[in-house]
């Protein structure tokens, strides 16, 4: 499928594309850099058939994983996966690819547009995180943006947000991104399941997210 119909949301200036099979390789790449494996829980380094074994084991409604491109350059894999529907839950994560990237701010500008995609176009209740304690960075972060963490195990923080407490933690992170980017957002080819949730009401559970389709 090409890159031009595949499903795909943009919001903050970010452009999240839904995984695709040709996307594994640079997926790949990426998850065995040295900037990222070693803050892993699976730290060994993973082989083709094993990228693929992984992506052919995704379920389309519970696991949405997304190349984070910034203009036409992709630069990070983020996702809402492990989706529980009964509860509303899902488990957010994500890492920069491109180190280049590291330190900038389109990685948070992409977690930004991930969990206004989880809690209002998912309609998510609660996202769940766990995440390396040796990252103090990612640690100041997703306390901005509300995650509570519940436990520590093995150098890795685990940590829950709701709907409202990110709202509310995170306001002035998203007005800073709305003051730039803008409050608009667009929705390309979204799956039938999607496209039902999102027209449930006029307006997402995000009262500044408005959501063009296309």
């Amino acid at each position: 499928m090409s890159a031009d119909t595949r499903m795909q949301f943009t919001r903050f200036g970010i452009t999240l594309q839904r995984l695709e099979h040709g996307d594994l390789e640079m997926v790949r790449q990426w998850r065995n850099g040295s900037w990222v494996r070693p803050y892993m829980r699976y730290r060994e380094v993973i082989g083709p058939e094993q990228q693929l074994r992984w992506f052919q084991g995704l379920d389309a409604e519970c696991d949405w994983y997304f190349i984070a491109r910034a203009g036409n350059v992709p630069f990070a894999l983020f996702d809402i996966k492990a989706i529980d529907w009964t509860t509303a839950r899902g488990e957010s994560g994500g890492f920069v690819g491109d180190p280049v990237f590291i330190g900038r701010p389109e990685p948070a500008q992409a977690t930004l547009a991930l969990m206004d995609f989880g809690f209002g176009l998912l309609r998510l209740e609660f996202l769940q995180a766990h995440y390396s304690a040796n990252l103090p960075r990612v640690v100041r972060f997703n306390q901005q943006l509300g995650y509570l963490v519940t436990r520590e195990d093995d150098g890795f923080f685990y940590a829950q947000v709701s709907a409202e407490h990110y709202l509310q933690c995170a306001a002035s992170l998203r007005q800073a991104a709305m003051t730039i980017h803008g409050s608009g957002a667009t929705l390309t080819s979204p799956p039938p399941s999607l496209l039902r949730r999102v027209q449930q009401t006029a307006t997402t559970d995000i009262p500044d997210l408005q959501v063009q389709l296309r």
